[in-house]
């Protein structure tokens, strides 16, 4: 296993932490176009280890433009938190960086609060690929280790499902 140096690390923390703020704070924009290659599959993945599915939706994205879409109308209904741990890197290439990062996030419904409401957290498997300078991400795999979702919110996610909200 190759060791990344600080500097590479510091560079990368820096782009997973924008990513996580990035979408709490609702900035889409910024999430598409500074955070991933615009190739870069995104795939979220429950304790079974399988795609999430949110309403219709499998949690499996081509690109970030795609999740940043996805996500930017879920999240409108939510308020949420995504805490990031200190990464775990192996340089694989002089272009790229294998990582790994520990995660809890939190998602509650904007009206009823803690009332609707999941908590969770795991880790993100990614590939970083350094491109004129900077660090993006190439793939990104989340593995939820657990989840907790009061019943309002299951009933929430049924609801919007049948609406077409999701």
């Amino acid at each position: 296993m190759a060791h990344v140096s600080p500097e590479v690390a510091l560079a990368i923390s820096r782009q997973k932490a924008r990513y996580a703020r990035y979408a709490d704070t609702k900035q889409w924009d910024k999430f598409d176009k500074e955070i991933g290659l615009p190739t870069a599959q995104y795939v979220y993945c429950g304790t079974d280890g399988q795609p999430v599915a949110l309403g219709t939706k499998k949690c499996v994205f081509e690109s970030p433009g795609a999740c940043a879409a996805w996500f930017g109308n879920f999240f409108s209904y939510l308020e949420t938190l995504h805490n990031i741990g200190l990464g775990d890197f192996e340089q694989i290439a002089p272009d790229q960086v294998k990582a790994v990062f520990g995660f809890e996030d939190q998602l509650f419904s904007k009206h009823l609060g803690s009332w609707a409401g999941l908590r969770g957290g795991g880790f993100y498997y990614e590939t970083w690929k350094l491109v004129d300078g900077e660090w993006y991400i190439q793939d990104l795999r989340m593995e939820r280790t657990y989840q907790q979702a009061t019943f309002l919110f299951k009933v929430g996610l049924i609801g919007a499902s049948l609406l077409g909200l999701i």
